[in-house]
């Protein structure tokens, strides 16, 4: 397999909240990249999500608290877990997770 260039990748996305997947994982997880700009939605998952700053800031409103995030870091969400990310400017990030994952909600999912 070649290389892939996650960054440039990430650094190509127009909108904010619209993954590109960049490869598969034993066919049942996914990699891919995002750029995140304003707040999401709070929202959970039936398994667990892999976080890693490319570039930026975020902070993951989680559990009554806040993890700010910045270039080289990650962070591990639980499944479960409501959790709601936020960035005052675009930031970009790679975040693994399993295939086809279904978000659960509080109010409207960003169109």
């Amino acid at each position: 397999m070649p290389k892939i260039p996650a960054l440039r990748v990430a650094r190509s996305l127009e909108q904010a909240f619209r993954p590109h997947d960049l490869c598969s994982v034993d066919s049942d997880y996914h990699v891919f990249v995002v750029a995140y700009s304003g707040s999401y939605v709070e929202h959970s998952h039936p398994a667990d999500e892999f976080i890693l700053i490319l570039e930026g800031e975020l902070t993951i409103e989680v559990g009554g608290g806040q993890q700010v995030l910045r270039q080289g870091d990650a962070f591990l969400v639980p499944s479960g877990t409501l959790h709601r990310p936020r960035s005052a400017r675009r930031t970009l990030a790679l975040v693994m997770e399993r295939r086809g994952l279904q978000t659960s909600a509080q109010g409207p999912i960003p169109g």
